[in-house]
């Protein structure tokens, strides 16, 4: 079930914030949680609802385990227990490709809906209670809630254990969660429907153009697209993590104005990227240990986030570009980076990224390199066409749009207006954040949306 979906947004979730206030004990609620996050997942498949109940046993069990066992024996302890859920992703993520890039038959295993995210959310709590940084969660009832909290189990944000383990027991809802969360989640709505839905179409429909302008709006429309879907599906996770007392870190802040590489991955998939840091990165040495052993724990770092992504080789090199351009960074062109005006860097890493998306977005690696060519006026048919003409004249205010909502001035506006007018303000922003949600979900009506891109992963 879709956040998108009609029957979510008219009846599963209003019932389901209704039911949570007509409760009153957390454990009372907490059980509401799990049963209404058991339904949301039945919705994708009954297999993957198994396959996570089972997961959860697992690591319940695990973490036990890891509790109450010695130290001596805690280390293949955890890597048993970590080990069988990589397994687990292994067969349903990423053994089938690989069969079909070896010419084998593929077994046809369903992919679990959002097994990526719910894996490392898992990962994240056998790691918290191996470090010994939170004890061992003895109420099941919690540990079910943790991984399978609906709002972010099928695209994330992925939240450490820690983040989220003192508001399992307890927790208030109060009217600022409820306005904010409101406001958050229909921001995240407009994000997907109007902006997204809208550049998606832009993207399809220049696919197959072969013409240098072509190539650029693709790789815009597509770098919009993506970032406008995947924040705005966070936002709107966060917002409803806030009407259930739940305080969901942010998982994006305004990454199309980064001034660096590192700039940008501390801005985009927040979630990720710490995931990777904390538990990777730094237990594997991180910057301590010399310049050598820097450039190798980056490169497993990163490479590991393209594998993350998906078995197609894109992502892999999608992710050592990454890595490698990281790597010169930090000891080659940061001082001439720096030397560059703010508006330049934000030009230049906003290039790096869409560079960087056409790998993340090709089906393959030759259709990758080919678009990446006309991009630089390589085989080209032309400078432009009618049809690249067309999709720009038409979308133009989509991407004006684009470009402004990518960046910090409309939240600076609505701060400044706020704070001068204050009530009247309040009331005006609630009309038009109101009117926004009409217009989303006319457009949901008229089946204009599209599947959040992310519910790939």
């Amino acid at each position: 079930m879709s956040f998108t979906n009609l029957l979510f947004l008219t009846a599963f979730l209003p019932l389901s914030v209704v039911g949570y206030r007509v409760l009153k004990t957390d454990k009372s609620r907490n059980i509401l949680l799990v049963g209404l996050s058991w339904l949301f997942y039945a919705w994708a498949g009954l297999q993957g609802l198994v396959l996570l109940l089972i997961e959860t046993c697992w690591i319940w069990f695990a973490g036990r385990a890891l509790e109450d066992e010695s130290d001596a024996n805690r280390k293949p302890l955890f890597w048993t227990a970590a080990g069988g859920l990589l397994v687990i992703l292994g067969l349903y993520k990423y053994l089938d490709p690989i069969l079909t890039g070896l010419g084998l038959r593929p077994l046809g295993l369903p992919f679990p809906l959002g097994i990526s995210f719910y894996t490392f959310t898992a990962l994240s709590y056998l790691a918290d209670v191996y470090t010994r940084r939170c004890t061992a969660q003895t109420d099941f009832l919690k540990l079910t809630l943790y991984l399978s909290f609906f709002p972010k189990m099928a695209q994330g944000p992925i939240v450490q254990y820690h983040e989220m383990e003192p508001e399992l027991s307890t927790r208030t809802v109060t009217f600022q969660d409820i306005g904010s969360g409101s406001l958050k989640f229909t921001r995240g709505l407009a994000k997907k429907v109007i902006l997204a839905d809208g550049l998606g179409k832009v993207f399809v429909a220049l696919q197959a153009n072969t013409t240098w302008a072509g190539a650029w709006v693709l790789s815009l429309a597509y770098a919009f697209q993506l970032y406008f879907d995947f924040s705005g599906y966070s936002d709107m996770a966060i917002g409803m993590g806030r009407w259930f007392g739940f305080h969901i870190p942010e998982n994006f802040d305004h990454p199309y104005r980064a001034v660096s590489v590192r700039d940008f991955w501390r801005r985009w998939h927040i979630a990720l990227s710490s995931w990777f840091r904390d538990y990777v990165y730094i237990p594997l040495g991180g910057s301590r240990e010399g310049t050598k052993a820097l450039i190798r724990n980056l490169l497993i770092v990163w490479l590991l986030t393209g594998i993350w992504h998906g078995a197609n080789l894109t992502y892999v090199v999608w992710g050592l570009y990454y890595g490698l351009l990281i790597i010169a960074e930090r000891f080659w062109f940061q001082p001439y980076l720096e030397k560059l005006p703010r508006w330049g860097r934000v030009i230049l890493i906003f290039l790096i990224a869409d560079i960087g998306w056409v790998f993340f977005a090709a089906p393959d690696l030759v259709t990758a390199f080919a678009r990446l060519c006309r991009m630089f006026g390589i085989g080209v048919t032309g400078l432009t066409d009618d049809q690249t003409l067309f999709w720009l004249r038409t979308n133009a205010i989509l991407f004006l749009l684009a470009f402004a909502f990518s960046g910090s001035l409309f939240q600076r506006l609505q701060d400044r207006i706020l704070r001068k007018w204050k009530m009247p303000a309040v009331l005006g922003m609630a009309v038009f954040w109101s009117l926004i949600l009409l217009t989303c979900l006319a457009a949901l009506v008229a089946g204009t949306s599209r599947t959040f891109l992310y519910f790939a992963f």
